[in-house]
C-alpha cells in the first residue's frame, strides 16, 4: 500500500477553483512532511497523525499544469486546470446524463468538443459514523471526464449544457463536481444536528451507523430485488403456447391492474422492405422493468420505470413483411403498462412504423407486491457524510441544486430544511452563490390524477420563493414537460442555458 495518498478527486484532468487558496490534502504514513508543487508554487506541509494539508496561494486561470506531491512516494497529477468549479447536487434530474437527451439535442451535442469542461462523478461509498467520530467516508477514486467525444454522454445534462455556454462565453475551464443521486431526499444531504432540529430522531439513523453497516443494508436490498425478480420466472411458461388465449389490449395504457410479477406483450407489424444499419425502437415509458425483443432478438432492457425506452439496434434482424416486437414487463406494485402520452414507434432508414394500437397481453407469473428496502440515499445524513463533508477544503464557485421530487409526498418543513441544508453546505464549501432549479410539473401516471398533486405544487411554491428566505440565490424554472407524465424532462438544454445565464450574472458580481 502506498505511504503517500491523495483523495480520489485529485486525479488527472482535475479542475481547481481560480482566485482562491488551493488546498491539497492527503495522507502520509512514513515521513514528517511532504512537498507540494503546482504551477511554479511550492509549499512544504507538516504531517500530523498521518495527514497533511498544504495551502497554495490563489492562482488565475491556467491549463495543462502538473501537481506534484513528494512524500515517501511521489504522486504526479497531470493536465490540471485552474478555472471555475461548480457542485451539482440534488437528485435524478441533476444526475441525468447527456446521453438521455441525445435524440432531442444530437446536433448541439455533436457540434463541438469542450476539452476544458470536465466532470468528477462523486459516486459515494455511503457510511454513517457513530456519533462523535470523524467522518469515515472518503472521496472515491474517479476520472475527470472531459466533454469530448463520447465522454460528453456521461456528463450531467444540465451541467453540460450550462458549462459549454459558460466556456463559450469566457473561455475559462469549467469543473463540475456531480454528487446528485437519483431518488435522494433533502434529509440525506443534511447534517445530523440540523435534522434533529427539523423532526428527525436518532432512532431513524441509529440502525445505519458504523463502518460497513449501510453498505450491508444496500447489498441486502439488492439481493432482495434480484431474488424477487428471479422468482417472476415460470420455468413451465411458454409464450407461444399462451398466445392462443391472449387478451387484446390497446397501448399505450395502464392495462395491468391487480397483478405484480411478469407480463408479456407482443405485436405484429409490417415493413415494406428489409433493413440494415442502425434502427431505433422507441417505447416511451414502461412500468416497471422490461426486456424487449424484435423477431426473437433482444434489442434492449431497462431495470426501472423512469428512463425512456429508446433502443438502438442493428436493422439486419428486420425483414420485409411480417415482424414481431415482444416485451417482457415486470410489474412491482400491481399496476403497470405503457405510459400514455409518450411516443411509441419503430424507425428504420426507410420507414417509420407506429407501435401504438392493439397488442396481445399474456400473464406469466403473479407475485406478492415487491416491497423494496429504503434507498441508501434516503437515509438521513448519508449523502452529507459522503458527498458534502468530504468536500471540505475543495473550493468551488457555485452550488447548482435540483431536488424536491422525493420530498413532494411530505413537503411540510421543506423551506426550513433548505435553509439549514444550504447553510451547512456554505459553512463547508464557502459562502458561495446558489442556483436552484425548480422541479418541473409532473403527474404520476399510476394515480389517474389530472392535476399536479398539492404536495408537488407546495415544493414548487417554496422553491419559487427561495429568494425571500435564502441569500445569494437565483431560481431557474424547468420548462413544463411534454408529456406531463415524464418525471425526467429531456429538454435539459433550455435549463442549462438558464443556469448558465444565472451563473454568469453571479460571476459578474464578484
Amino acid at each position: 500500500m502506498a505511504a503517500t495518498k491523495l483523495p480520489g478527486i485529485f486525479s488527472n484532468g482535475m479542475v481547481l477553483q481560480r482566485n482562491r487558496e488551493i488546498i491539497i490534502k492527503g495522507n502520509e504514513t512514513a515521513k514528517p512532511e511532504v512537498v507540494v508543487t503546482l504551477g511554479g508554487n511550492t509549499v512544504t506541509a507538516q504531517v500530523t497523525d498521518g495527514s497533511f494539508r498544504a495551502v497554495l496561494p490563489p492562482m488565475d486561470t491556467a491549463v495543462d499544469l502538473s501537481l506534484t506531491v513528494e512524500g515517501t512516494d511521489i504522486i504526479t497529477v497531470e493536465d490540471v486546470c485552474i478555472g471555475d468549479v461548480y457542485m451539482l447536487s440534488g437528485q435524478s434530474n441533476m444526475e441525468l446524463p447527456v446521453i438521455r437527451t441525445y435524440d432531442l439535442n444530437k446536433e448541439e451535442i455533436e457540434s463541438a468538443d469542450y476539452p476544458y469542461v470536465r466532470q468528477y462523478r462523486l459516486t459515494p461509498d455511503l457510511e454513517i459514523p457513530f456519533k462523535g467520530d470523524e467522518s469515515i467516508c472518503e472521496l472515491p477514486e474517479a476520472a475527470w471526464v472531459k466533454a469530448t467525444g463520447t465522454g460528453k454522454y456521461e456528463i450531467s445534462a444540465i451541467g453540460f449544457y450550462a458549462a459549454k455556454r459558460l466556456f463559450e462565453k469566457n473561455s475559462i475551464p469549467v469543473g463540475l463536481i456531480l454528487n446528485a443521486q437519483g431518488g435522494a431526499n433533502i434529509e440525506s444531504f443534511m447534517c445530523e444536528e440540523d435534522l434533529f432540529a427539523t423532526g428527525t430522531t436518532e432512532d431513524m439513523i441509529a440502525p445505519f451507523r458504523g463502518k460497513g453497516v449501510l453498505k450491508s443494508y444496500v447489498e441486502e436490498g439488492n439481493k432482495l430485488t434480484v431474488d424477487w425478480r428471479s422468482a417472476t420466472e415460470d420455468k413451465d411458461f411458454s409464450l407461444d403456447a399462451s398466445l392462443t388465449g391472449a387478451k387484446a389490449v390497446t397501448l399505450p395504457g395502464i392495462v395491468v391492474t391487480g397483478h405484480s410479477g411478469s407480463v408479456w406483450f407482443t405485436k405484429e407489424f409490417e415493413l415494406k422492405q428489409a433493413s440494415e444499419g442502425e434502427c431505433m425502437l422507441v417505447l416511451g415509458d414502461l412500468i416497471d422493468a422490461d426486456i424487449t425483443f424484435i423477431n426473437g432478438n433482444e434489442v434492449g432492457r431497462t431495470e426501472y420505470q423512469y428512463p425512456p425506452r429508446k433502443y438502438a439496434f442493428d436493422g439486419s434482424i428486420l425483414k420485409a413483411g411480417k415482424n414481431t416486437v415482444t416485451t417482457r414487463l415486470i410489474v412491482e406494485h400491481e399496476k403497470g403498462g405503457f405510459v400514455p402520452g409518450h411516443s411509441y414507434y419503430l424507425k428504420t432508414p426507410f420507414e417509420t412504423v407506429d407501435m401504438t394500437g392493439e397488442w396481445k397481453m399474456v400473464f406469466e407469473k403473479k407475485m406478492p407486491e415487491f416491497i423494496p428496502h429504503m434507498m441508501a440515499q434516503n437515509v438521513p445524513s448519508s449523502l452529507y457524510y459522503a458527498s458534502i463533508a468530504t468536500l471540505g477544503d475543495i473550493s468551488i464557485s457555485q452550488i447548482w441544486w435540483c431536488q424536491g421530487e422525493s420530498n413532494a409526498g411530505d413537503p411540510e418543513g421543506y423551506e426550513k430544511k433548505e435553509i439549514l441544508c444550504f447553510g451547512k453546505m456554505r459553512e463547508i464549501l464557502g459562502d458561495v452563490p446558489l442556483i436552484l432549479v425548480r422541479i418541473a410539473d409532473y403527474i404520476n401516471p399510476l394515480t389517474g390524477e389530472t392535476e399536479i398533486p398539492d404536495g408537488w405544487k407546495k415544493i414548487q411554491e417554496i422553491q419559487d420563493n427561495a429568494p425571500s428566505y435564502l441569500d445569494k440565490v437565483k431560481v431557474v424554472r424547468s420548462p413544463a414537460p411534454d408529456p406531463i407524465h415524464e418525471l425526467h424532462p429531456q429538454n435539459k438544454s433550455q435549463i442549462g442555458a438558464d443556469v448558465a445565464k444565472a451563473a454568469l450574472e453571479f460571476l459578474s458580481e464578484t
